[in-house]
């Protein structure tokens, strides 16, 4: 990991452990380490925290080596629920989203530790990278899954994957179970 990238992670991580709000490590940070490394300048992480907490937080900001990535921030907390901040020292963007729904919580709740030259960070685990990598359905997102799905073969947990895209695709109306299961297949995985 490049010194900016991990620079960023250990002050955010460090932040939110100090203040012991739940996180996890998302995006193509976590893609990285749960799946074949890949250039990304951002760090994402999703919170378990409300809405008022995230906006609480950003008058605590001051003094630390994190700052809100404009003025006004709070606005796009209460509309997008996410808080973009800015990693001082370094320049890198550092996204908050607040995990509001059922399977950001549970995606939380199933984050594992992972040291990253020397210091412990929550990282979301390859199944529900998996799974928020499908929601987002973009082409780098496609590549992103197979990334992961290189990276960890027969490990990974494909009924779970499977419960997760069935409950989750009800919810949000999309056909998820359909792609899990296309790419299980596609693995040699198929039941």
């Amino acid at each position: 990991m490049i010194e900016p990238l991990h620079n960023a992670l250990v002050d955010v991580t460090e932040l939110l452990k100090a203040r012991q709000f739940p996180y996890a490590v998302i995006g193509g940070l976590a893609v990285s380490l749960r799946g074949e490394p890949r250039v990304t300048a951002d760090v994402d992480l999703v919170l378990g925290i409300t809405i008022d907490a995230a906006i609480d937080l950003i008058p605590s900001l001051k003094g630390t080596s994190l700052e809100p990535l404009f003025s006004g921030v709070e606005e796009v907390v209460q509309r997008a629920f996410i808080l973009p901040l800015r990693h001082r020292p370094s320049g890198v963007n550092v996204d908050l989203a607040i995990g509001l729904s059922g399977f950001e919580r549970q995606a939380l709740a199933r984050a594992e530790a992972m040291n990253i030259a020397g210091h412990d960070v929550m990282v979301a685990t390859a199944e529900d990278l998996l799974i928020m990598k499908l929601i987002a359905g973009r082409p780098r997102d496609q590549q992103d899954i197979e990334g992961i799905i290189a990276a960890q073969g027969r490990r990974l947990d494909w009924d779970y994957c499977h419960q997760t895209a069935q409950a989750l695709g009800t919810a949000i109306d999309q056909d998820l179970v359909s792609q899990v299961e296309k790419l299980r297949s596609e693995c040699g995985e198929a039941d």
